[in-house]
């Protein structure tokens, strides 16, 4: 692979503690049933609107969700930095790649306002090629769209672009664009559910950068 692009929550942040407590802020102020953080993070992967539709539960009015997907989207202006970390080896991850000269990029379903306010905050020191997060003129994944459009910005053909996520919407995307898709098991989505597809699975971030430096990646 000569590049690789990232999802954001569940592979380079654990940014379940900020969803989660917005979330329930959102669904506390509808008088709705609040969810504990195991349980919402199974409403992650699809975009902030489709996490609000999951959490409020069953068939709800289009009306509802869009007024709950507004007030979560207050409530985690405010707990956006403080309920986000990096996972454990990321900073060494993206220092090593960036070094060996690898175009990096960033193709999430969070919002793209909260997408580049976390890169620019909490990533600034790597020179990412793009950031993409879910705005309206391009569609959330697994549409390819987005992924494409980073790799045309890269330079790089798709066939080797590294796609590097957490979950089966990830898998689904890179497969979409035609990229090689890796899924890392530290993030939101159970293993059992990784072992379905057919990526190539990494257990630690040590292991994705060997991965990525070895003969499927750097050359």
């Amino acid at each position: 692979m000569r590049a690789a692009i990232f999802d954001l929550d569940g592979t380079l942040v654990n940014s379940l503690p900020g969803i989660a407590e917005a979330l329930n802020h959102a669904l506390a102020e509808y008088d709705l049933s609040t969810h504990p953080p195991d349980l919402v993070e199974q409403f992650i992967g699809n975009g902030s609107r489709m996490l609000v539709h999951r959490a409020i539960g069953g068939e709800p009015v289009d009306s509802l969700v869009d007024e709950v997907h507004e007030s979560f989207l207050s409530f985690y202006s405010e707990s956006l930095i403080s309920g986000t970390h990096l996972y454990p080896g990321i900073r060494r991850l993206l220092e090593t790649l960036h070094l060996q000269g690898m175009p990096l990029a960033v193709c999430s379903n969070k919002p793209h306002r909260y997408t580049v306010d976390i890169m620019t905050r909490m990533f600034s020191w790597v020179p990412w090629t793009r950031i993409l997060g879910q705005k309206k003129s391009v569609p959330i994944k697994p549409d390819p769209a987005g992924a494409l459009s980073i790799a045309r910005a890269m330079n790089v053909p798709a066939s080797e672009v590294a796609f590097v996520g957490d979950s089966t919407v990830d898998f689904e995307t890179a497969k979409a664009a035609g990229m090689h898709p890796v899924l890392v098991e530290w993030g939101f989505t159970a293993i059992e559910d990784l072992n379905r597809t057919t990526a190539s699975i990494v257990s630690t971030t040590t292991d994705l950068r060997k991965f990525l430096q070895g003969p499927h990646g750097v050359s």
